[in-house]
């Protein structure tokens, strides 16, 4: 599980909104996985969703974080 939310991750990393379709085709997770993992994301306040929750996008928090810790 952890290797698929690395994957999801990674697809977030440009802090840009990110289609719940393009993270599952470019994972090649199934609807049900990207959902289960975006849920929990959220959950624990890494991304934030759209309000018909099929748009995502990491929590500018995060996002600095990611940031930082590629450029050290």
């Amino acid at each position: 599980m952890a290797s698929r939310i690395s994957e999801v991750l990674e697809i977030l990393t440009d802090g840009r909104w990110h289609m719940l379709s393009e993270i599952q085709e470019r994972t090649r997770l199934s609807e049900c996985q990207i959902k289960q993992i975006v849920t929990f994301l959220k959950e624990y306040k890494f991304v934030a969703t759209d309000d018909k929750d099929k748009e995502v996008k990491l929590e500018p928090v995060i996002w600095d974080f990611l940031k930082e810790e590629a450029t050290s």
